[in-house]
């Protein structure tokens, strides 16, 4: 949702130049390529910075457990015991925020230190950028970002006509940016079937949740109409009664965009 706000906010701004690029950077395996002391120093700082918002427990508190946590990561593989000594592991509730906050601090770090700044810089573990200044300097601006940090290497995907970022599709049109829903190939579409023991209005929220997100997301009416019959494709296999599916993405279509 604060990633469609920026996109509304960038295009309220006035027209792309010509030659925009739309590129995301896409960290291979962060979890297990971030060193403890820079993690630790990193989620320090944020934790500082952030003080009046966050009071208890302290800072000091916050990264002794964090510590605890990283270090004591004790594992079993078949017979053998082992103990995880760098990086953090991948399936630790506090994994998506340690790694938020030692971006945030690289992130500044790398910027500051190159010659050319994108125009629009938006992360959320994975990066979207839009860059402005030519598809030569763009490669150097890679290049410095994956040089950057030893451990800490990117995949990007540049574009000048659309390319996808978390759940959303950005297309570049005439200097303005549109926005439709993105899913990955594997994506099956498994939805809670109709005939499933769940209460029902677990089940009758479905189709309206779902297409209150394709309302949020499609930006034009063109693709929203094509997502709409997707998902009502998509339900009817999961034994949705087609009543049911009118009803929400009627209910939807009504409901102002966010």
């Amino acid at each position: 949702m604060d990633f469609l706000r920026k996109i509304h906010d960038i295009n309220k701004a006035g027209p792309l130049p010509t030659g925009t690029l739309l590129c995301t950077m896409d960290v291979s395996a962060l979890y297990t390529n971030i060193p403890h002391t820079e993690g630790i120093t990193a989620c320090r700082e944020a934790l500082t910075k952030w003080r009046e918002h966050i009071t208890k427990p302290s800072a000091t508190f916050l990264c002794n457990l964090i510590q605890h946590i990283l270090t004591l990561n004790f594992f079993q593989f078949e017979d053998n015991l082992w103990l995880q000594t760098h990086a953090t592991a991948m399936g630790t509730s506090m994994a998506p925020s340690y790694a938020n906050f030692f971006m945030g601090a690289l992130e500044g770090k790398m910027l500051n230190s190159s010659p050319h700044q994108p125009l629009i810089w938006l992360r959320y573990i994975d990066i979207f950028l839009i860059w402005t200044h030519g598809s030569s300097t763009l490669d150097q601006f890679l290049a410095h970002a994956n040089n950057f940090h030893p451990t800490i290497k990117f995949i990007s995907e540049i574009s000048p006509l659309k390319i996808p970022f978390l759940d959303v599709m950005i297309s570049l049109k005439d200097g303005r940016l549109e926005t439709d829903l993105y899913s990955k190939p594997t994506d099956t579409f498994n939805y809670l079937h109709w005939g499933s023991c769940h209460p029902h209005d677990t089940k009758r929220s479905i189709p309206y949740s779902l297409a209150f997100r394709l309302v949020r997301t499609c930006s034009t009416e063109e693709a929203l109409n094509t997502r709409f019959a997707q998902l009502s494709s998509h339900l009817q296999k999961r034994g949705f009664p087609h009543k049911q599916i009118e009803l929400a993405i009627n209910k939807a279509r009504g409901t102002p965009r966010p």
